[in-house]
């Protein structure tokens, strides 16, 4: 679409990666946690875990605390079956928020909240070893060559959202984008042109892998271009919409079809999901309302 328009004649696209934007924003991804646990704080199965100023609070505390010291966290090793103790720190919080989500999950953050840290231990771990498959590299080959503007880059290191995300996301691909064969698209490449291909953009307004603002930032260079929101949608925010709003399912298609437009919705409400609540009985109240229970590493 970005050097042949002449020969697509529509496109109906999910969960997109404008040219610049190979990296998500953090501030982004961290909009799209919030979003959810806007609607996780009204949870009953949560409600007894909160804390007074809900789960953006207990983010807060596990950070703060992991800042002031790390915690030590014996676990089993899965390939040996031993016993072995790993400390986790602030950047282990960031990494398992961003990569793997975890700010998407309010029972693992309300985890380690009350200082119950074997299941992030053991994630973390896994990620540790090394490991004997192969890699796909079909990632960081294309990230790596589309790279990001001067302008995003700043953007990308100076995002207030590192707070929570740091720069797991993108620092590593950034750094050694000269290392890898593919090479640079350049800037002019990497900057949006005007387009008048005809487009419908549909996005889910939870999803973290490939935030909303993206398909914001670039739908208004689609001059025939559509959006259509999927609340409560994730990455494949399709799939979900195929199980939970076939009528919307035939409009897209029509569209594909036909390019007629005039039966899409411009938002997709998806049934709410429901919430894992932790592992554990919840807190006293008493600690709850002061703002949680003494974590391990806190005596």
């Amino acid at each position: 679409m970005r050097r042949h328009p002449e020969i697509v004649a529509r496109a109906l696209l999910l969960g997109v990666e404008p040219l610049d934007f190979g990296y998500d924003m953090p501030s982004h991804v961290l909009v799209a946690v919030q979003r959810m646990w806007w609607e996780a704080e009204k949870d009953p199965q949560l409600k007894p875990y909160l804390p007074r100023c809900g789960l953006m609070a207990a983010a807060r505390e596990v950070l703060r605390r992991l800042e002031t010291a790390p915690v030590q966290v014996k676990v089993k090793n899965e390939k040996t079956h031993e016993a072995v103790t790993i400390s986790l720190g602030k950047e282990d919080f960031q990494r398992s928020f961003n990569t793997e989500k975890g700010g998407t999950d309010p029972a693992l953050i309300l985890s380690l909240y009350y200082g119950h840290y074997d299941d992030w231990a053991q994630s973390a771990l896994t990620f540790r070893q090394a490991r004997d498959a192969e890699e796909a590299i079909i990632g960081p080959l294309i990230d790596t060559s589309l790279g990001v503007t001067p302008m995003r880059e700043y953007l990308l290191r100076t995002d207030p959202a590192t707070e929570f995300l740091g720069q797991w996301d993108f620092d590593s691909y950034l750094e050694t984008a000269a290392i890898w064969p593919t090479e640079d698209v350049s800037d002019d490449f990497r900057n949006e042109i005007v387009n008048k291909i005809p487009v419908v953009f549909v996005e889910g307004d939870w999803d973290t892998s490939t935030p909303i603002e993206n398909t914001l930032n670039v739908a208004p260079y689609f001059l025939n271009g559509r959006v259509v929101i999927v609340e409560h949608g994730k990455h494949f925010a399709l799939k979900q919409i195929v199980e939970d709003a076939p009528e919307s399912l035939f409009a897209l298609m029509e569209f594909v079809r036909t390019g007629n437009t005039a039966k899409l919705p411009t938002r997709i409400t998806l049934p709410m999901p429901k919430f894992q609540a932790p592992r554990f009985p919840p807190p006293n109240n008493s600690l709850n309302a002061r703002g949680g229970s003494k974590s391990k590493d806190e005596g």
